[in-house]
């Protein structure tokens, strides 16, 4: 089996998800070859770790574009060549706009299943409403007859597209994240809580900040503008803001954070959740998108609610305060073990691409 992965770009949680995807499914016997189709300014972002053994089955095809008007006009000129050079039997479309391009463009996937995977669906009711949900919603049933196979990475998220008439291609299969192998059990906890995202509406950002006064522990944030750019917030005598950070600086401050805090608008899944159940570090969350199905309230952090902001997320705080920490900490590690490997995923995606018309139900 051959599978070509498409990207119109690989920033964030897709580039999470193809580093933890791609070197194994080339680990796999059936696997003859795995390729990705990327921006080549985000070529950087790959980072596959240990391939010796089945690095020469892994190719990486980069194609021009700064901007998304650029790199999706890029993509539409790349990925016929890239098809007729690599002749996948599965073509793996990652996020909305590649999703869009790739099914509705003439272009001939050469017997090829093109398998579909949104990472936040488009029309989620927390994201978008009205006439422009609707007509998100037209556009995606009208490509959803090109399409083989959705993947939908929470049961929030399968349930959406089941509303929108979309579930009996839909296979649920949440995500994952590679284990850094180092022992976390042994890493020293420190008196600060972390918020790691972009400081755009999503993320909630905006709420937390107005939240955390003066009178709470130190909050290190790390991340920064992207979508909403002309945001500006004030450090404070109890906050640091970091910027971005390297994958292994912020693994070792996501290891010594007491607590992680996801004050997400919509999330369709939330890898930063895994990213601290790896290194158990507790989450403290809202109860938006597929957060409350990945935090047990009470077990591996707790779930507030967002349209009670203040009151319930600071109740949240209280409340892990007054737990048994280092209890939750490692039902947080035994729950990244247990659910959320690189290969239980991959075995579950396989299925997915050899599937020869199952519904799933």
């Amino acid at each position: 089996m051959k599978i070509l992965h498409v990207c119109e770009t690989v920033t964030g949680g897709i580039a999470t998800y193809l580093n933890n995807v791609v070197a194994e499914q080339a680990r796999r016997e059936e696997v003859t070859g795995v390729s990705v189709l990327l921006p080549e300014a985000q070529r950087e972002e790959i980072n596959l770790g240990e391939t010796a053994g089945f690095g020469d089955k892994i190719e990486l095809i980069g194609f021009q574009g700064g901007g998304r008007l650029q790199r999706l006009r890029h993509l539409a000129t790349r990925l016929p060549g890239a098809i007729g050079e690599q002749r996948p039997d599965v073509v793996h479309v990652h996020s909305t706009f590649a999703g869009f391009l790739c099914r509705a463009l003439p272009i001939s996937l050469k017997g090829a299943r093109l398998i579909y995977q949104p990472h936040g669906v488009a029309f989620d009711p927390h994201r978008i409403s009205g006439l422009k949900q609707q007509g998100i919603q037209w556009v995606e049933r009208a490509l959803y007859q090109r399409t083989d196979g959705i993947v939908a990475i929470s049961e929030y998220e399968q349930s959406l597209l089941a509303d929108a008439g979309m579930g009996d291609k839909t296979m649920l299969i949440k995500n994952c994240v590679r284990d850094t192998g180092e022992a976390v059990a042994a890493t020293e906890k420190e008196d600060f809580y972390l918020f790691i995202g972009r400081f755009d509406r999503q993320k909630g950002f905006d709420q937390l900040y107005d939240f955390w006064g003066e009178d709470l522990p130190t909050l290190k944030i790390v991340g920064g503008n992207v979508v909403d750019a002309d945001s500006e917030f004030e450090p404070r005598s109890n906050m640091e803001f970091l910027g971005w950070m390297d994958n292994a600086t912020l693994d070792g401050l996501i290891a010594r954070a007491k607590a992680l805090i996801v004050p997400s608008r919509w999330e369709g899944f939330g890898l930063v959740v895994l990213e601290a159940y790896r290194n158990a570090t507790p989450v403290i969350c809202s109860n938006r998108g597929a957060l409350p199905e990945l935090v047990a309230n009470g077990e591996t952090g707790f779930v507030f609610d967002f349209d009670d902001f203040s009151a319930s997320l600071g109740e949240a705080v209280a409340a892990f305060e007054a737990s048994d920490q280092p209890a939750m900490r490692q039902r947080c590690r035994d729950c990244y073990e247990r659910d959320f490997s690189p290969a239980s995923m991959n075995s579950e995606l396989l299925k997915l691409y050899q599937d020869n018309g199952q519904v799933y139900v």
